[in-house]
Order: structure tokens, then sequence, then C-alpha cells
């Protein structure tokens, strides 16, 4: 199944199963026919607060949830009776979650104890930390209030849980590395010229000496999306600054990652490989940093004035001199 926004063509499959669930929710009447929850539901999707679980083969949406990141609450949340007991539930409410504050307080009104086809609702919200609850009346019924307590679970900074930041920095007039705002202590630039950025990190994600990413100038999200006569250039940008990363540290190989998750600036890291590096056979822990693989941070700066240098020595546009380094809007993922 695919976990996806719910877009405006979706919303005909939302009135429906919001129709067949009326009754079990106590609504008068058909849910997906009052005016007022069209509203609700067109709203939602319209702000990024409403998901859907689609189902690959058919194309059908198996169920619905919708969220508010004002109010730190579950909204409104149904599973067609089709696709019950298919995990669709589950992977609804875990991506919904990522999109709340779980600092604070999260709320949902839901069934009561006693309510004939709700345990299995219950069931679900205890599961993923709704431990708390309190009785309230909704609509007019007896309802429950169950609470997520907030706790100090670490959110990333990557689309999966903060959409709207990601969209906002994905429009070029206000992405952060082209609008050229402060960047974390940690990055810096080691290198540019009319074509990219070459970013150096201190101390380093996967305690790895030299682990650097390059970033095109111009601004794109998808890699698809780099018009075919500019790829090759790009590309051929990032194998020369691999190539002399191998040499100046000594790396035995280089991988590539594309990325722009957090930053949704296009961005490509460069993670040198060693002999005696911490993956063996594994997949880089880009979160592990520390201790930091230099010695000290002069070491660091070496490395940096190295690769300076080669680059400069190597760049065939010749465009710009090498620059002296400073901290940059960059923001990678």
């Amino acid at each position: 199944m695919l976990i996806r926004w719910v877009r405006e063509s979706d919303l005909a499959a939302w009135f429906a199963l919001a129709d067949a669930v009326s009754d079990l929710f106590g609504h008068h009447g058909q849910m997906g026919q009052d005016p007022d929850f069209r509203a609700f539901a067109k709203r939602k999707a319209e702000q990024y607060e409403a998901l859907t679980a689609v189902d690959y083969r058919s194309g059908q949406c198996m169920g619905f949830l919708s969220f508010s990141r004002q109010n730190n609450r579950i909204s409104w949340f149904a599973v067609d009776e089709l696709f019950r007991r298919r995990g669709v539930g589950t992977r609804l409410l875990k991506t919904a979650l990522r999109q709340l504050d779980t600092e604070r307080p999260i709320t949902v009104t839901t069934f009561t104890a006693s309510a004939p086809g709700g345990l299995s609702a219950r069931q679900l919200y205890r599961r993923f930390g709704f431990t708390e609850e309190k009785a309230v009346i909704f609509d007019g019924q007896p309802r429950a209030m169950l609470i997520r307590p907030g706790d100090n679970t670490q959110r990333g900074n990557s689309f999966h849980f903060r959409y709207p930041d990601y969209l906002h920095s994905a429009d070029a007039q206000t992405c952060p590395v082209c609008k050229t705002l402060p960047a974390s202590a940690e990055q810096s630039d080691i290198y540019k010229n009319d074509l990219v950025w070459v970013c150096g990190e201190y101390p380093g994600q996967g305690r790895l000496f030299g682990k650097l990413y390059v970033m095109p100038k111009k601004h794109y999200v998808h890699f698809e999306d780099i018009p075919s006569d500019e790829v090759g250039t790009f590309i051929c940008e990032v194998q020369r600054v691999g190539r002399i990363l191998r040499q100046v540290p000594g790396a035995e190989k280089i991988n590539y990652e594309t990325h722009a998750n957090s930053g949704a600036h296009l961005h490509i890291h460069l993670f040198p490989r060693y002999l005696d590096d911490d993956f063996p056979s594994a997949p880089i822990d880009f979160r592990v940093k520390e201790p930091a693989p230099y010695e000290d941070y002069d070491e660091f700066l070496w490395f940096a004035d190295q690769m300076r240098q080669a680059l400069s020595a190597d760049d065939p546009s010749r465009s710009s001199a090498a620059e002296s380094m400073r901290t940059t809007g960059i923001h990678t993922s």
C-alpha cells in the first residue's frame, strides 16, 4: 500500500467512506453528504493535514486520516471495512504522528470503552502511546478523549516530520540555500565555482574523514528534474570531486547518495570509505559523528585546504578562484 497526502481526486472516496461509517460514528444522516464535513475534508487536503492509504493494484483508497498541527490532535480516522486487519490503520496513524509535535500532548476523541465497534480503534491508539483518558461529550454523545503524553522523542527535519517546512524550502524563492541563509556551525564551504558548491562537515557524518557533499548552484529538488543538457555537466563535477576526494585522504572508494529530504535543494553526499571504517559490509549510519575522525579541528582545516587547492588546480572552467572557507546557507539531509 501507499501512504500519501489526500488529493482533490480522492475526496469522493473519502465522502463515500464517511457515509459508510456514519452509523458507527453516531452521525445523523450521511456524513459524506454533510456540507460542513465536505468543507472540512477539502480544507484538510489543501493544508496537507489529510492522509490516505492506497492499494497499489486496484488504486482504491482504503482509509483516511486527518489531523490538526495547530491543535496537535487526530481529527478524523476510518478504514474501509473491506481493508481492515491489514495494517492500514497502523500505517496511517504512524505517519500522522510524525507530523505532530510529540513533545506536547496529542489528543484524539474516539469511542468509549463500552461502545460497540470501537474496540479495535481504542486498541490501536493504546499501542501508539495514548495512555491517558477522560470522558467528554462530542456532538451530543458520550465519547472518550485519549491523550498521548508529550515525550522527548527526537523528530527529524525531513519531509517525514515537517512537510510544510519542506514545501517552503523546496520553493526556489524561499530556499535557504538559494538565499544563502546561515547554516549550522558544522557546515562550511570548501570550494565553489559557477556550477557547484563543495561543502565539508565537522565532525562529519559516519565518522568518515573527508565526508562532504556537492550541490548544484541552480535550484532542483528532484534529480530527475535536472534538464538533460545540464545533468551531465553536474555529474562530471561530482565525479571530479570524488576523484580528488579519493586522492587527498587516501580513501579506498567513495559512496554517493543523492538527497533533498530535509533541505529541499538537491545535493549529493560523498562518503569516503576506508579499510578500518565502522561499517564493513554494511550501510553507513550517518547519525554517528562522535568521536570525530579528525585529530582536531586544525586537521579538518588542513583537509579542507588540501581539497580546495586540488579542486582549484583541476577546475576546467577556471571561472572562479578557490575561496576562503565561510559558513553558508547549506542545509543537508
